[in-house]
């Protein structure tokens, strides 16, 4: 049935038959539970063999990682964590080792960076934030967050390292998918990971310079710099007063995560400011030198600004580990190859 060994997801063919003790526990787990925990126990069960198995609900070529990504994006809004002193563990997940400390971090890590995902791909950022939407613009935006969150686990000792270690691998993971979207070849697929790397790690270092420096107005002074020269790849024609909201953006924000509540923080619910408006600020050094393309994305900033840059959606867009774009639900984790809205 729907619900039989492959959760509540669609399934568009049968699963395979358990291999192994942990797949017979987690097939017979899954078949005498409710619709609403199976999926959420068998996308955290470490077993190779289960991820597979749900994979196969999925359309065709989706893979671990995607099914991984899909899941925890909401992880974070259940609190899908260890168990509390007053709540009832199963026996059967303590067994598989879902309550261990491993494998709650690494749920904790897809939730901290699903909300980095989520805060970079608020559309307010392209329209009035006027961020080109290129790989290497949007990583940057992307890796900005990450590194928010890195400077909050710099004071957790020993846990927090662990944290960052599980939040990079998904980091990199994620750029392996961009890229694989993009149509590079699969084999070479490595050798852009690394030339992003090598411009990614120099951007860090420039976040971390700017932090260490003693003023505020020192700090947004080199924040701002680093942003105009990664997220607007040094366009001489943007003003120092935009990218100076990004810099104040930045400094705002890191501060408030590190006066986050911990417990928040590793549930991966994350509190993150709104995109900065922009309003009042000249963002452009020649107005004159506007094409049809900027007049666009001028008309599309000030439709922006008026509205909500929060509201998501309930379909969010996707990587599959191949590369390919989907769309999922965030309330009924349904999937699906084409684009319903």
């Amino acid at each position: 049935s729907q619900r039989g060994g492959c959760g509540t997801i669609e399934i568009s063919a049968k699963c395979p038959k358990p291999r192994s003790l942990e797949a017979i526990a987690s097939a017979i787990l899954l078949a005498s539970s409710s619709s609403s925990s199976s999926s959420s126990w068998i996308l955290t069960m470490r077993s190779a063999w289960v991820m597979r198995s749900v994979a196969a609900g999925r359309p065709s070529t989706m893979t671990t990682a995607g099914l991984r990504r899909t899941y925890f994006a909401t992880a974070h809004s259940r609190s899908q964590v260890a168990a509390g002193p007053g709540e009832n563990k199963s026996w059967m997940l303590n067994l598989l080792g879902y309550y261990g400390a491993e494998s709650t971090r690494l749920r904790n890590a897809e939730s901290v960076f699903q909300t980095c995902v989520d805060q970079s791909s608020k559309k307010a950022w392209l329209t009035r934030g006027r961020v080109v939407n290129d790989f290497r613009p949007r990583h940057a935006l992307l890796l900005a967050h990450v590194w928010l969150v890195h400077k909050r686990l710099l004071a957790d000792g020993e846990s927090g390292k662990l944290m960052q270690e599980a939040i990079f691998d998904l980091m990199w993971e994620d750029t392996s998918m961009r890229i694989r979207s993009m149509g590079i070849n699969e084999l070479s697929v490595n050798k852009n990971l690394s030339e992003v790397q090598k411009y990614s790690f120099p951007l860090l270092v420039a976040y971390d310079q700017a932090m260490a420096l003693p003023t505020k107005v020192e700090r947004e002074d080199h924040l701002g710099a680093a942003s105009w020269r990664n997220l607007w790849m040094a366009d001489a024609n943007l003003t120092v007063e935009h990218c100076m909201e990004m810099a104040a953006y930045l400094n705002r924000e890191h501060e408030a995560l590190q006066n986050l509540d911990g417990e928040a923080f590793y549930e991966g619910r994350i509190p993150w400011g709104a995109v900065p408006s922009w309003t009042g600020i000249k963002s452009l050094v020649n107005e004159s030198e506007l094409g049809s393309g900027d007049a666009m994305l001028a008309e599309e900033a000030a439709v922006d600004a008026a509205s909500d840059d929060d509201a998501l959606g309930e379909w969010r867009e996707a990587l599959a580990v191949n590369g390919k774009r989907y769309w999922w639900h965030v309330k009924t984790r349904e999937s699906r190859w084409e684009k319903p809205f």
